[in-house]
């Protein structure tokens, strides 16, 4: 039994070098993986919504960059706690959902990128706010981002400043929609 297992990692480990030694030579799609948390209050008065933020971030360029600026797609699940206009004092709604969208990277050096994202996803709240009904949404997404290196081994922090609206279109009243400013940052693997 342990000599099958030997035999078996050993055919792993030469079958990962092969593939590995095969894909060296095609050019390498760009990608990003890490997280972010922030914060996000709404933008019209009289409108409680207050958003804390924790996302997952993940992107991949559609083919290798072949200049300074390339596109990718980007997909970021996330759970948010949420203080709306009716939380209970001392307690947090929330909200859970996946954007998935485009983003516009320009390569400004190997240390320092910047981004422009537009994107929309299905999410579900809880909160109770005056001018959109808890439940089913979709929250649209306008961001401007940055990638900094920290190190030399592809760690990199992300920040970004995003406009959000959220309804529902329409499938539920009231359906006056939210408007938020958002600030979020958090640690990415470029690879």
């Amino acid at each position: 039994m342990k000599q099958n297992l030997f035999y078996s990692v050993i055919i792993i480990f030469i079958f990962c070098s092969v593939v590995n030694a095969q894909d060296s030579t095609k050019p390498k799609l760009f990608k990003t993986i890490g997280g972010v948390v922030g914060w996000g209050n709404s933008m019209m008065k009289g409108t409680g919504y207050q958003v804390y933020y924790i996302v997952g971030d993940y992107s991949s360029s559609f083919k290798a960059p072949k200049k300074k600026d390339f596109l990718a797609w980007y997909a970021e699940p996330q759970f948010n706690f949420v203080k709306g206009d009716y939380t209970k004092k001392g307690s947090l709604d929330y909200e859970f959902g996946l954007n998935l969208g485009i983003r516009n990277y320009v390569k400004i050096n190997e240390g320092f990128y910047f981004y422009q994202m537009l994107g929309s996803g299905p999410h579900y709240i809880s909160a109770k706010v005056g001018r959109q009904a808890s439940g089913f949404i979709f929250s649209d997404n306008l961001a401007l981002g940055t990638f900094l290196r920290l190190n030399q081994k592809g760690l990199f922090l992300n920040f970004q400043y995003v406009q959000r609206h959220i309804s529902n279109a329409g499938l539920k009243d009231p359906n006056g929609g939210v408007n938020s400013y958002n600030f979020v940052i958090g640690l990415s693997r470029l690879k």
